[in-house]
């Protein structure tokens, strides 16, 4: 239930962003919160039903104008919160990525290797990766894997962090 829930939020924020040109903006602004609230301490207070809700609202307020991100995704983390629903806060920025990636034919790949990758290397693989996708634009992130005896591997449609 929460992921579908997620993806209406998330399709709900793609709409409004898309309208004011700031999709690729919010999605960056939406993880930030999203991995802030997620620190042990803050989740502890913002996620517990034993603290009063405006307590709750005030904190999270307080935590979106650090962080100092835009109205749209301030409001939606508030709405969140005011509905006992930040939990899904995480399914909601993953859904908008995936929705963003879709809407802009973007896909991610996580390349892990045996060893470092050159940066020729790293090239080649990411070309590999629009090929067997069809995608121009390609996301990628490197690992080393000490498990790996050697090679690489090479797998598409991942969340990664790094743009090539």
């Amino acid at each position: 239930m929460s992921a579908s829930l997620g993806k209406r939020y998330a399709r709900a924020l793609l709409a409004l962003t898309r309208a004011d040109g700031t999709v690729e903006a919010a999605g960056a602004e939406l993880s930030r919160v999203a991995a802030a609230l997620q620190e042990p301490r803050l989740a502890g207070v913002v996620l517990s039903p034993v603290i009063d809700s405006t307590a709750r609202l005030r904190i999270v307020k307080e935590i979106v104008a650090a962080l100092g991100v835009s109205r749209m995704v301030g409001n939606l983390v508030c709405l969140l919160t005011e509905r006992n629903r930040l939990p899904i806060l995480g399914d909601v920025a993953r859904w908008y990525e995936e929705l963003v990636d879709e809407e802009l034919g973007r896909t991610r790949v996580q390349i892990r290797s045996a060893v470092p990758l050159s940066t020729a290397e790293k090239s080649e693989l990411v070309e590999l990766a629009r090929r067997l996708t069809g995608r121009t634009l390609v996301v990628a992130s490197t690992d080393v894997d000490p498990e790996l005896l050697g090679g690489v591997t090479l797998d598409a449609g991942v969340r990664c962090t790094t743009a090539a």
